[in-house]
């Protein structure tokens, strides 16, 4: 898998080893989508703990699956930062861990060898749980090429992937500007970086579910050094105006329940409007159950829930049915956003 030019990664083929056997197009499953398919099921979903619910991006639903699956044994495929702050998929499979898994990451995450190892879990009798992106899920499903009882497949609704290279250069700029303020130790940085940054929340709730913010804290646990409102934070605005998605992303074929996954989660915004008692400004999720299997993990969960019509909770949240098209501005933004990043939003 090689990076292009605007960062994303693509797969690269060696035609002296290639044997024309037409695996890779058999298993593509953009060549060849999956029908539409609504939920089975779909509920508003609230976690009991209010800890969890605060450090997950809306109702610490993700957090109730894994544990879940942990405590049986299980493993859990899903996305975290790395120590240089890139989004991977990784394996968890112990409960302390899970707080490296949780929350929203915007950035496409790098699958890895995460597909090989879930095959060779299920073929050792072990089961997992993998949460990805509805494409990141139905290349899983062809990667597998045939179902397992053990295998709950988890996606959530989805607006797109940022590129990693603009995501990976942001976080160089926040490193960067939390050198200190001599040039001498700014060129140590530059010659030989160290992550000076502690943590990172795209999704804080410190003013609320609603209104959240771009949290990044240094290591220099003296001082916060960047805490935004979304609707502020430069590169929350290039990927929520559709500056630097992934091109596939603006024709998506994986909408609508494509994905074919077991359980599909989303945050569940104007809740209010649907069911009363669920909008405490800590966050909600939607919980759409897709399959049997998906409906057994589901009632195996403790937590606050109410089923809701699918149609009146989804008209919320679009992206599940749509894809967004590209800004006007998209092809000048990768031309020039590490010159002029904040002149495009």
């Amino acid at each position: 898998m090689l990076a292009d030019g605007e960062g994303f990664l693509y797969p690269s083929v060696d035609v002296d080893k290639c044997v024309g056997c037409g695996l890779c197009e058999k298993s593509c499953p953009s060549l060849t989508p999956n029908e539409e398919r609504n939920p089975e099921a779909t509920y508003a979903v609230i976690n009991l703990d209010d800890n969890i619910r605060l450090k997950s991006s809306s109702g610490g639903v993700f957090t109730l699956l894994a544990e879940a699956c942990i405590t049986n044994g299980g493993a859990v495929f899903a996305a975290r930062f790395d120590d240089s702050w890139k989004v991977v998929h990784d394996k968890v499979d112990h409960l302390d861990h899970l707080k490296f898994f949780r929350g929203s990451k915007y950035s496409q995450s790098c699958i890895g060898d995460s597909y090989k190892f879930t095959r060779s879990l299920l073929d050792e009798g072990q089961s997992v749980m993998f949460v990805g992106t509805p494409c990141q899920i139905a290349g899983l499903n062809r990667y597998l090429d045939k179902p397992s009882d053990r295998l709950l497949t988890v996606d959530f609704v989805c607006h797109g992937v940022p590129s990693p290279a603009v995501w990976n250069w942001y976080v160089k700029q926040q490193s960067y500007r939390m050198t200190h303020d001599s040039w001498l130790q700014r060129l140590r940085y530059w010659l030989h970086p160290v992550s000076p940054i502690r943590q990172i929340e795209f999704r804080n709730k410190e003013s609320g579910w609603k209104q959240y913010k771009t949290f990044i804290q240094s290591k220099d646990m003296a001082r916060l050094d960047l805490n935004q409102f979304h609707f502020e934070n430069a590169y929350m605005r290039a990927f929520l105006t559709d500056l630097d998605l992934r091109p596939s992303c603006h024709e998506c074929r994986f909408k609508s329940g494509r994905s074919h996954s077991d359980m599909t989660i989303a945050d569940f915004w104007n809740v209010h409007k649907v069911v009363d008692g669920f909008d405490d400004d800590k966050g909600t999720s939607l919980v759409m159950v897709n399959t049997r299997k998906g409906a057994e993990a589901f009632k195996k969960l403790s937590c606050r829930y109410q089923q809701v019509d699918f149609h009146e909770a989804i008209q919320y949240n679009p992206a599940w049915s749509k894809a967004f098209p590209a800004n006007s501005r998209r092809a000048e933004f990768f031309r020039d956003y590490q010159k002029r990043f904040n002149d495009f939003i």
